[in-house]
């Protein structure tokens, strides 16, 4: 008897408890590998927006630097500046090319491509090549622009007796994320009179 309880003690596993224990772990192996490659998946995904993401910024900021940098010109100085819904001109001492804190002229213009069905924004300095910003899917894209009052206005100035620039530009762009944005103008938005301005003046 105490052979007969040995040799059951000692059996191995038979074909068929093999074949299972072999199929349970072919199935938790798939839902394994199917489940890592979700999660890769999902990484990848969130990767390529936060990439997407950051050009994005990296262009608003790039457009939004020289509109911060806007200074008022001297009456007879060439950047006064001069805003409609396409284009936009002045001088601003936050270039992209030039030196930082020198004035410089810049201009800003919106561009439809009707054979591509997109707008450029394209941002040139004085005596520098023009560069392309950006590209919108649509022509629907302009400025405005607004005095402190918060009314946005289709061209600066609206009237002779408003300051020379805006206290805010916005980009319109009609659709995406965001559709609009919306820029502060930092400097002073009225250039201090010389000598040579003052109407007593014999210049």
């Amino acid at each position: 008897m105490n052979s007969d309880h040995q040799h059951s003690a000692q059996r191995g596993f038979t074909l068929l408890e093999v074949l299972v224990v072999l199929v349970i772990t072919s199935l938790i192996s798939v839902v394994l590998i199917q489940g890592f490659s979700l999660i890769l998946g999902v990484r990848g995904s969130v990767q390529n927006r936060i990439v997407g993401l950051e050009q994005a910024l990296l262009k608003q900021n790039l457009y939004q630097l020289p509109l911060r940098g806007i200074l008022p010109d001297y009456p007879d100085r060439p950047h006064i500046f001069h805003g409609e819904p396409k284009s936009l001109r002045g001088l601003t001492i936050s270039p992209l090319q030039s030196q930082l804190g020198s004035p410089v002229g810049f201009s800003m213009v919106l561009e439809y491509d009707s054979r591509r069905g997109k707008t450029e924004l394209i941002y040139q300095e004085d005596g520098l090549e023009p560069q392309v910003l950006g590209n919108f899917d649509s022509n629907d894209v302009a400025f405005q622009y607004s005095d402190r009052d918060g009314i946005w206005q289709d061209a600066w100035p609206p009237t002779d007796e408003a300051p020379q620039t805006p206290w805010l530009i916005q980009l319109d762009m009609d659709s995406g994320f965001p559709s609009t944005l919306v820029t502060a103008v930092n400097g002073p938005h009225q250039r201090t009179l010389r000598f040579q301005d003052l109407p007593f003046s014999s210049n």
